[in-house]
């Protein structure tokens, strides 16, 4: 699991799988997967306390696939607005900065720090990582968040890289 050794992840619970017929999956506030056939995910948690989640997607062929990894790009492109007219809705700061931390061949990693409203994100400022890899049929994303109230050594986005490496080696053993 990438950065498992610096944020100390222990897996939270057993590995689920779930046939998709047609579902889309909530991502966060701001992104969304549609048309895979199977999802799997695996929750863990820091020593923090904080939450993760490693998920692989499989599609019926390579173009869909391609074609959700697209729209999820397109979908984190507005993120930033995205969460801004959320807090606004809800009377929070107008506080969200997402920006891309690094890209790899079919392969980006976002951060967005802010004030969460509740609903998917915690009500408190926090940052949330994304990282989504393409790979022929799969997609597969790691997603975690650092909340201010549950305090560790912050994450190095100067790694995210190798974190989308690490995933594309997960995603080419599936």
């Amino acid at each position: 699991m990438p950065v498992q050794k610096t944020l100390g992840w222990k897996p939270d619970g057993p590995l689920s799988s779930q046939e998709l017929h047609g579902q889309k999956i909530t991502l966060n506030e701001c992104a969304t997967v549609a048309g895979a056939t199977l999802w799997q995910q695996q929750g863990y948690l820091s020593t923090a306390r904080n939450s993760a989640g490693q998920q692989l997607f499989f599609f019926p062929d390579a173009a869909s696939a391609k074609s959700a990894y697209e729209r999820l790009v397109a979908d984190m492109n507005t993120c930033q607005t995205n969460s801004r007219r959320l807090q606004a809705r809800e009377g929070a700061p107008q506080d969200a900065v997402v920006s891309i931390t690094a890209t790899v061949q079919d392969g980006t990693a976002w951060s967005r720090h802010w004030t969460g409203v509740g609903g998917m994100s915690a009500r408190d400022i926090q940052t949330n990582h994304l990282y989504a890899v393409h790979q022929g049929e799969h997609l597969t994303l790691f997603q975690f968040d650092e909340l201010a109230e549950r305090p560790a050594p912050p994450h190095d986005t100067g790694t995210d890289a190798a974190v989308l490496g690490a995933l594309a080696e997960l995603g080419a053993q599936s």
